[in-house]
Parts: C-alpha cells; structure tokens; sequence
C-alpha cells in the first residue's frame, strides 16, 4: 500500500487507556502530530462518527504520566481476534507535551541517519 502522509509516523510503543472503546488497554503501534495507530487484544465496536479520548503512556515516558488526547478514528480493521485503529487528533490537552515528543522522536531519527 503506497502510503501518501503529510506528517512522519513513528514506531513507539506505548500502552492506550480508551475506557469508550474497550475496558482493556490497548497498545500503541505508531504516532505521529497528527495521529496513532492502536492495537486492541479483541474485536471493538468503534463509531466512525465518534469522538474519543485516549490515555496514552509512552514507554520512554512512563514515569510523566500519559497524555491525554482526542480523537477520531480513520479507519478500523478487525482481523484474528485484534482490532486496529487509525486515529486523527482533533485536540490534545497535552498538545505541547506531544509535540515535544515528537520533536525529540524526529531527532532521534536524524542521529540514526547521520552517522
């Protein structure tokens, strides 16, 4: 799949608190400024239509506890007994803190291409 994003995606392992969406955590696959990919351990009903709230717990930053962030989902896809969603922040009370995040993930990547 030939993917065209506007804003570089990260893999970042991370755990996801989304009460609305399922009672267990989810894992986060991937992030980026403007969304996240997670992975639920079962099949979830998800509105496309609706807004939810995520807690995500980095695991390079466990100890500053999650951020908090609100989202939409993009897609939904449901295979074995996971489902996965795409998701589009719309606001994040936490949005500084997610975009030093990201800036530091951004850096990392640069060093890891520069040497």
């Amino acid at each position: 799949m030939n993917e065209n994003r506007q804003y570089m995606r990260y893999n970042e392992i991370g755990r996801v608190n989304a009460t609305e969406l399922c009672a267990l955590p989810g894992i986060l696959e991937d992030i980026s400024i403007s969304g996240c990919r997670i992975r639920f351990p079962c099949i979830v009903s998800v509105d496309m239509d609706a807004e939810y709230k995520i807690n995500v717990t980095l695991s390079r930053l466990v100890d500053e506890g999650p951020f908090v962030l609100l989202c939409k989902p993009r897609w939904v896809v449901d295979h074995d007994d996971i489902t996965e969603i795409g998701m589009m922040n719309l606001y994040s009370p936490d949005e500084k803190r997610l975009k030093d995040f990201i800036e530091y993930l951004e850096n990392l990547n640069n060093d890891l291409f520069q040497d």
